[in-house]
């Protein structure tokens, strides 16, 4: 029997993660009975002509993975373009976006199906239903169309991910990915889901507060079978919170060490959790090549953190810092200011808590953001009382940005500038010194600790060296 084709379509963007989503639902299909086609928009000029190509053999579907922001345009492009040549061929779109606007991504005249959250069984049985020519309407987590009638069926519960099957990275070419991450480094998720409140976070809505994680052995498996397929030198985990089980996580570390594994690695930490593992853990970690650790402390004022749910105390920063540092394990931190109704003090408070822990170490990296309001949370629910305007319809939501620098809806032109340019200093400043840079350093540094950012000749001469990469 001839298999029949399934065209996985990951959509331009700036960033060159590998595409864990793709792999996670292709992975799940029987490679007895389906040729899983992974194509990725950021690997390709002009992605239209493979994408024709697989779908002229024997395609089941085309299915688009698609994030909020500007992975939308191309997506709706492609989906739209698709759906003109071979318009009986049914489309489907999953990841983030959908999930959190599935009626309004529904109206989409080129979408036929939505995969809402975890999509590895759902799909799955979407495509059996497709081949069989059956009705969805079993089909748990979906919405879908019936003659112009959309159709939301009831949500799926998380499944525990230790019940699928590896990833299959043999879907994807692996060394296109490290070369053009500029680093040989595999993308890999341990886990799903998160179980905190955060309430700017669109995790509470999806995930219920549920989270599942593959056990140790199974990682320590995987990573090893990997890496004597691909050499990579670093393991980047893109779990939402990957230090969530601190047994797992000494679990982890014991594998990587007992199986000599040659890598560096990644993992996201809440400030608390780091506070929580023994001193024996982090030992453990760094032994087995903990690099770095990325922490979205958020805010640098407890009453914030308070509103925010984020359920730490700003001393748990500071003490994961030092734990950090003591280790020598270097860390990212996130902040987020400009959230509605938050004083000016509180933005104040927040960039002199960033200078303190650049002080502490040149190994730690503060990204500030403004807070954009996203739908799925309690604040963006509070907002939409208030009537705040979202963006409305995929066009809309194809111009927002997480991370665009310069814009708030809630601090003034005068505290944007004043942030973006001690963004700038803050990074120049305590960074690591270099010779070349020491004058400029020490002039940062001075402007930093005096809150003085007039005539910025420095941010001219250091961004004419080294141009800004754009982020999105």
């Amino acid at each position: 029997m001839q298999k029949k084709t399934v065209v996985l379509y990951n959509p331009k963007a700036v960033f060159y993660t590998m595409p864990l989503a793709l792999l996670a639902i292709g992975s799940y299909l029987d490679p007895l009975k389906y040729n899983v086609v992974i194509i990725d928009g950021r690997l390709e000029k002009d992605p239209l002509p493979k994408i024709f190509s697989a779908l002229k053999d024997n395609a089941v579907c085309f299915a688009v993975t698609v994030l909020t922001g500007r992975p939308i345009k191309d997506a709706l492009h492609v989906s739209r373009t698709v759906k003109q040549k071979f318009p009986d061929l049914p489309i489907v779109w999953g990841g983030w976006h959908p999930s959190l606007f599935l009626f309004e991504t529904l109206l989409e005249d080129s979408v036929d199906i939505v995969v809402k959250g975890q999509g590895e069984i759902s799909f799955a049985e979407v495509i059996q239903k497709l081949i069989n020519k059956e009705q969805l309407a079993g089909v748990n987590g979906i919405g879908y169309k019936v003659d112009n009638k959309i159709i939301i069926n009831p949500e799926r519960h998380l499944a525990d991910i230790n019940s699928f099957l590896p990833l299959n990275y043999n879907l994807i070419d692996v060394a296109a990915y490290m070369q053009l991450s500029g680093r040989k480094q595999l993308d890999y998720i341990s886990s799903q889901g998160c179980r905190f409140r955060c309430a700017f976070c669109a995790d509470p809505a999806m995930y219920k507060r549920r989270w599942h994680g593959y056990l140790p052995q199974r990682i320590g498996e995987e990573i090893d079978e990997l890496w004597q397929q691909h050499h990579f030198e670093h393991v980047h985990f893109q779990d939402e919170t990957f230090f969530t089980n601190r047994d797992r996580v000494k679990g982890v570390a014991e594998e990587f060490i007992k199986r000599k594994l040659p890598i560096s690695w990644f993992g996201t930490m809440r400030a608390d959790q780091g506070v929580r593992l023994p001193f024996e853990i982090w030992s453990l970690c760094k032994k087995s090549g903990l690099e770095r650790v990325m922490i979205g402390m958020e805010s640098g004022t407890q009453q914030m953190l308070d509103w925010m749910q984020k359920d730490i105390r700003l001393e748990h920063i500071f003490e994961t810092a030092e734990q950090c540092i003591k280790h020598d394990i270097a860390i990212n931190f996130s902040v987020i200011v400009g959230f509605p109704n938050e004083p000016k003090e509180s933005v104040s408070e927040t960039l002199e808590v960033v200078k303190r822990l650049r002080r502490m170490s040149s190994d730690f990296v503060v990204n500030i953001f403004y807070y954009k309001p996203y739908p799925g949370n309690k604040i963006a629910d509070e907002l939409a009382i208030q009537n705040y305007r979202f963006p409305k319809g995929l066009e809309e939501w194809s111009d927002f940005d997480y991370v665009d620098s310069g814009k708030s809806d809630w601090l003034t032109d005068e505290q944007v500038q004043h942030i973006e340019a001690f963004k700038f200093y803050q990074q120049l400043a305590w960074s690591k010194p270099v010779v070349s840079k020491y004058v400029l350093q020490q002039i940062a540094k001075l402007r930093c600790n005096k809150n003085i950012y007039a005539f910025p000749l420095e941010k001219k001469i250091v961004r004419f060296i080294k141009p800004v990469k754009q982020m999105s």
